[in-house]
């Protein structure tokens, strides 16, 4: 029993650790996030940048998702055979690649800028279409950044990959700040050259990054290069190339399908939008709120499905290799139960503090729109949470085959369904096209899961049980200090939100209390609080 709960643990920890380092990158999101919005002053140019990210995002998954895990994957597997002049050949090969792809990528995006702007805002299209071109700049730089950290990846020189990961990020932040800031209050510019040097700072960072692991690669490659002298490669180069498409293929599919959201809120939900409001404010509104607002936000608890994931894999492995079945399934549960204990309680913070949040820390013109929109966002954020987790426990179970399927099943139903039930019910029925496409997608895997490995998920369900009555008790008490005067939304900015802190602590501290008295820690993370072990 002792080797059983540190095992648990392990999973535990590994995926708590994972999700750390992606919240702080996240949390650096956040924080530029809050004086930029300010800086645009505009919800038009808010829902721009917005969306011209996912398409940005989207197109970059088509030309570039899989392959540097694909890179690492290839170069870690040659240094093992101590093929050093394959390795290095795996280098060039993948870099010349990358670059071409992003190349292609990037001709794509500037080509059908002028065709998409139109159907992406109710605003000026002229605006978000140099938006795009700028953007697409970036489809070039970053693949080719990407390279070479999935190459460095490979070589287990993690310190330099996490480093050129935070560096990029940090570049991207300042450069974004200062020269909005240079634009609009020194220069006096027009806001929207805020806007283009936001969206520029993609290109800068990835220069930056560039350059800078190029440094690294001058001071590490001799090495390399002095070791592979006298060897002969193993392969040809049309065969690394032929690996390489083998490794990457699934993970491509996968992403694309996965992050078919991203082209949908950036096309389909506009589309909807047009047809149902007929405010072209409130329409813009909308936008804004999902995509810059949204987005920053309910980013927070999807942090958890990343960080997971990458615990998943190889303890769910490495239990099925030793053909452990009850430690697949302990770990499967562990993994669910966690996500669920974290990621439920920030969701729903989202929706009670709703107004608090866009009242103390972005820019809105309607604070009511936004409001009701970050709220209908809380459903997507909990789909967007514990979809992802359970989409890789069916990868990490080697059920891939039938986790694609249902997400081509998952992007149909959400194609289809989209633009009418947001015609029908405005910005809400784009969320419930969101909650029936994941909604299958999730009972659909957690059911091959149970037939596949016989996983009984009552225990699962009955933490989520207790975890509802915790949340009851974290709603009702923001309700009740809302009434007595917490009212983070109303007031100076300041005070509003020093009282949406207090209430939002207080709140949760009630949770905290709750799910401890009902023992949801000791059955999620098997610590007693409180009382002395037994025995």
């Amino acid at each position: 029993m002792e080797e059983q709960s540190r095992v648990k643990k392990s999973i535990v920890l590994s995926g708590l650790v994972g999700t750390g380092g992606l919240f702080v990158a996240k949390l650096i999101g956040i924080i530029y996030a809050i004086p930029f919005s300010h800086i645009l002053g505009n919800v038009d140019y808010m829902g721009f940048y917005g969306q011209a990210y996912n398409i940005y995002s989207y197109v970059l998954n088509v030309f570039t998702a899989g392959f540097p895990f694909a890179i690492a994957t290839m170069i870690a597997k040659y240094m093992v055979l101590n093929d050093k002049k394959t390795v290095l050949m795996i280098k060039r090969l993948s870099i010349s690649m990358m670059a071409l792809m992003g190349f292609a990528g990037m001709v794509l995006m500037m080509a059908f800028s002028g065709f998409l702007a139109p159907m992406m805002v109710a605003g000026d299209a002229r605006i978000m279409a140099n938006v795009l071109r700028i953007l697409s700049i970036a489809i070039f730089l970053v693949p080719i950044l990407s390279g070479f950290r999935g190459y460095y990846q490979g070589l287990k020189e993690m310190e330099e990959y996490a480093f050129s990961q935070a560096f990029e990020q940090i570049f991207r932040v300042g450069f974004l700040l200062s020269a909005s800031c240079l634009a609009v209050y020194v220069m006096g510019m027009e806001r929207k050259w805020a806007l283009y040097a936001s969206v520029l700072s993609t290109s800068v960072a990835a220069v930056a990054g560039i350059l800078q692991i190029l440094h690294f690669d001058h001071k590490k490659n001799p090495e390399l290069v002095k070791q592979a002298q006298d060897q002969k490669s193993t392969k040809t180069r049309n065969e690394l190339l032929k690996e390489l498409f083998i490794l990457a293929v699934p993970y491509l599919i996968s992403a694309l399908l996965g992050y078919s959201q991203q082209i949908y809120n950036a096309i389909l939900l506009p589309m909807g939008l047009k047809m149902h409001y007929p405010s072209e404010t409130m329409i813009s509104s909308i936008i804004s709120a999902t995509t810059y607002v949204g987005v920053k936000m309910t980013a927070i608890p999807m942090v958890l499905a990343p960080g997971f994931t990458a615990a998943i894999i190889p303890h769910i492995t490495a239990a099925l290799t030793e053909n452990n079945k009850r430690l697949v399934n302990k770990n499967i549960l562990d993994c669910l139960n966690v996500v669920l204990y974290i990621g439920l309680p920030i969701s729903f913070c989202l929706f009670a503090y709703a107004a608090p949040i866009n009242y103390t820390l972005f820019y809105t013109d309607d604070l009511s729109t936004s409001t009701m929109v970050l709220q209908w966002l809380t459903i997507e954020a909990i789909l967007g949470t514990i979809a992802p987790v359970v989409s890789s426990l069916m990868m990490a179970l080697k059920l891939q085959g039938k986790v694609l399927q249902r997400l081509v099943i998952n992007a149909i139903i959400k194609g289809v369904l989209m633009v009418p039930l947001t015609v029908l019910m405005g910005f809400g029925g784009a969320v419930i096209a969101s909650l029936i496409a994941d909604g299958y997608l999730i009972l659909s895997n957690l059911r091959q899961i149970k037939i596949h490995y016989r996983v009984s998920f009552t225990k699962v369900l009955h933490v989520t049980a207790r975890i509802l009555v915790g949340l009851i008790g974290l709603w009702a008490c923001s309700m009740i200090l809302t009434l007595i005067g917490l009212n983070g939304a109303s007031g100076s900015t300041l005070v509003a939100f020093i009282k949406m802190c207090c209430n939002g602590l207080i709140s949760v501290i009630v949770y905290l209390v709750i799910t401890v008295f009902l023992k949801v820690p000791e059955d999620v993370f098997y610590v007693r609080i409180g009382r002395p072990k037994k025995g």
